[in-house]
């Protein structure tokens, strides 16, 4: 009778022998993966940096203070603020400068730049949270440069770029454009603080420079949606269908304004994850610069 326990004992310890192998490989796997994300995290910000330092400048012409700001955004709009918070007034207003035809913050050298990539097809710059300062890059699917750099280079950061299905001359109705929510911050990950509605009344703009033209963008919704809701609708033409659209966006913007919308507005849709893997942070502008994006 001894004979079978002794067996069974060391069937039971080749288990446990084994759970520990299994328990062993999936904590060294999960720290490898921890290990590559913020490795990632630290590679991104080094690439991006530089990126920035050679292949921008301040622009010495650019005027971003609201010293000489009207009385109202160069829409014929004014929005709400509140001194002590994210919430509106209706008795306080914000100035903003008049801005069609202000001098974009950073020049851009596109002639290095696209020898690099010639998938880059524009610079975002986000006036109000200035770290987002990024070539956006325009691939032959969505996938590509969801973990590529600009230089086509693996990354899990991956780069800022626009949906393939649209034109890569921000002329479409909505253009919409990707990037990640990190955790450090970099990318889109301060994104989501333009919904609030003080850091909106700082300075609602934002802008798409291009080798053909520099355009500013007035945010005219912010809100958190649905993977799959109509605010990735891309249409083919302007007209009545696209106001209406416009118009439905606003009205679930979490920041509140009167920005005027036309059905021959063009729209940049910005998106980004959020904790949730069913919702994406949306910031929507429309092109208010006196040259809009022309089709070559």
């Amino acid at each position: 009778m001894k004979e079978p326990k002794e067996k069974h004992r060391s069937f039971g310890s080749v288990i446990r022998i084994i759970v520990l192998i299994v328990a062993l490989g999936v904590f060294c796997y999960a720290g490898w993966q921890l290990y590559l994300i913020y490795h990632g995290y630290a590679a991104a910000g080094s690439e991006y940096d530089n990126l920035k330092n050679e292949f921008t400048t301040p622009n010495s012409g650019a005027d971003t203070s609201s010293d000489e700001a009207s009385d109202s955004s160069p829409d014929g709009s004014a929005a709400a603020s509140s001194e002590g918070g994210d919430s509106s007034s209706a008795d306080e207003t914000v100035s903003w400068p008049a801005i069609e035809d202000a001098e974009p913050p950073v020049d851009v050298d596109w002639n290095d730049l696209k020898s690099i990539n010639p998938d880059i097809v524009g610079w975002l710059y986000i006036d109000a949270e200035d770290n987002i300062s990024y070539p956006i890059c325009n691939g032959t699917d969505n996938s590509y440069y969801l973990h590529h750099t600009f230089r086509k280079e693996a990354l899990f950061a991956g780069s800022i770029f626009m949906d393939y299905n649209n034109s890569g001359e921000f002329t479409d109705p909505n253009t919409v454009i990707y990037g990640h929510n990190m955790k450090n911050g970099s990318m889109f990950g301060m994104l989501k603080f333009i919904k609030g509605q003080k850091k909106y009344d700082s300075d609602p703009y934002f802008w798409i420079l291009t080798p053909k033209g520099n355009y500013r963008y007035h945010i005219y919704a912010a809100f958190d949606t649905a993977v799959d809701s109509d605010t990735y609708t891309l249409f083919s033409a302007n007209g009545p269908e696209f106001l209406a659209w416009e118009q439905k966006m606003q009205g679930k913007s979490e920041v509140a304004n009167s920005v005027p919308l036309t059905a021959d507005d063009k729209t940049v849709t910005l998106s980004t994850c959020t904790s949730d893997s069913s919702t994406r942070c949306v910031i929507l502008g429309k092109c208010v610069s006196t040259a809009k994006p022309v089709k070559s």
